[in-house]
């Protein structure tokens, strides 16, 4: 990138610098010249004092300019190369000012609370074409993105964390807690239909009721005391294969069958059991542990996650992936959700300042050091070069000035000594 200063062509560094020393040398020749003249007539005396005045003024600004950078003329005198010598404690006080002045939490709060950051996210996203874009950039970033996740010492490390995530959770009051979450849907009544339904229809099918009749028959005939013959015992178990064929069809179509209320106490018990008794929550835990304990417990898991991670990734690099279509129809709904949903705007942008404000409690002494590091390690040389580019056309107005104010001073001291003296 180019240091050169962003000013007209008319007005650069280089010609200020050439108005100013042009100034110096015209003031030099009108001395040497009114010096000359000042014994043809007395106004000349008034004009040498001026240009020398303006001498004096214009290479005193010089020195005092150039001293900003580095050496006048190359000779270390002290108090020269003013910036290239206190770069480090010029940096230091920079971050500092940074830091009591423009990052502190009140006025960066300030500058939040003037953005609405979810209105301008929403007003992005329903611009037309741009959840699209969006939706292909993440698309197309993540197989990247899951390969990273894939390795080896990934997969052991979740393997690792889920392993020590479930000996943590206390399965028997989760498990207590979903029985009584279960029940107040009554949840489990329609579970209960749904296997009776089936259980109905699988006692009522021919094959099953003779295969059933057949199996019963056969171990009855085999009690010897019961006294029944094959025929006596075909018949026997078929009619109690349609009795409980009929059995499980009254309880599905009965909802205050007497088996359901059962059904229902049961689970009730079951579910306070598992929060608060003792017993069953050290066994359901033992259970847990045995089961986590197991020597190749991780394998299952590692598979489990390297086929999904395969899955998305072979889905992400399909031109119908599925996986942009949902992506694609979240970043929609998120828009049309936070355009219509001004409270959810509200909650998020009150959510969004508080992470900032937090990110930058904690960031700003990284953020003060690094300021302050940066300047440090800039080259001193290349930072007054850089200085100079961009302020030096400024410091030339002061010789410029220098030379003009000083013609001045000297024309109007010269003046009052003369009156003076007469």
């Amino acid at each position: 990138m180019s240091t050169e200063p962003q000013a007209p062509a008319t007005w650069s560094l280089a010609r200020m610098k050439a108005i100013a020393i042009a100034l110096l040398l015209g003031a030099a020749a009108t001395y040497v010249f009114a010096t000359l003249m000042e014994p043809r007539h007395p106004g000349w005396a008034y004009l040498a004092s001026a240009a020398e005045a303006a001498m004096i003024g214009a290479l005193a600004d010089w020195f005092a300019v150039v001293a900003l950078f580095r050496h006048p003329l190359g000779l270390p005198i002290p108090h020269t190369a003013i910036i290239p010598a206190n770069k480090d404690r010029l940096g230091r006080r920079l971050a500092e000012f940074l830091d009591r002045h423009f990052l502190t939490r009140e006025r960066v709060d300030e500058a939040l609370a003037r953005w609405d950051m979810a209105g301008d996210l929403a007003g992005w996203l329903n611009e037309p074409g741009h959840a699209d874009r969006l939706a292909r950039a993440i698309t197309a970033a993540t197989p990247d993105v899951l390969a990273t996740l894939d390795r080896q010492p990934v997969r052991t490390w979740l393997a690792g964390l889920a392993q020590r995530l479930l000996r943590e959770v206390d399965l028997a009051t989760l498990g207590g807690q979903a029985i009584e979450a279960l029940t107040g849907q009554r949840h489990h009544q329609r579970w209960l239909d749904s296997l009776l339904d089936e259980l109905a229809r699988w006692a009522a099918r021919d094959s099953v009721q003779d295969r059933l009749t057949e199996v019963l028959a056969r171990e009855l005939a085999q009690l010897r005391y019961v006294g029944l013959d094959q025929v006596a015992a075909r018949l026997a178990t078929r009619k109690l294969v349609a009795a409980l064929t009929r059995t499980l069809e009254e309880v599905a179509a009965d909802p205050q069958h007497e088996w359901r209320h059962r059904f229902d106490a049961w689970v009730e018990r079951t579910g306070v059991r598992l929060q608060q008794d003792r017993h069953w929550q050290e066994q359901v835990a033992a259970w847990r542990d045995a089961w986590l304990a197991q020597p190749r417990w991780q394998e299952p898991v590692e598979a489990w996650w390297h086929d999904f991670v395969q899955r998305l990734r072979q889905d992400a690099r399909t031109d119908d992936s599925r996986l942009q279509v949902h992506v694609l129809a979240l970043l929609e709904a998120l828009g049309r959700q936070l355009r219509d949903d001004e409270g959810l705007r509200t909650g998020l942008n009150r959510q969004a300042r508080a992470a900032l404000l937090s990110t930058l409690d904690r960031s700003r002494p990284a953020i003060v050091d690094f300021v302050s590091e940066r300047v440090q390690a800039w080259d001193a040389g290349e930072m007054s070069l850089v200085l100079e580019q961009h302020i030096g056309r400024d410091l030339q107005f002061i010789r410029i000035n220098g030379t003009l104010v000083g013609a001045l001073v000297g024309l109007a001291l010269h003046a009052l000594t003369e009156a003076w003296l007469r």
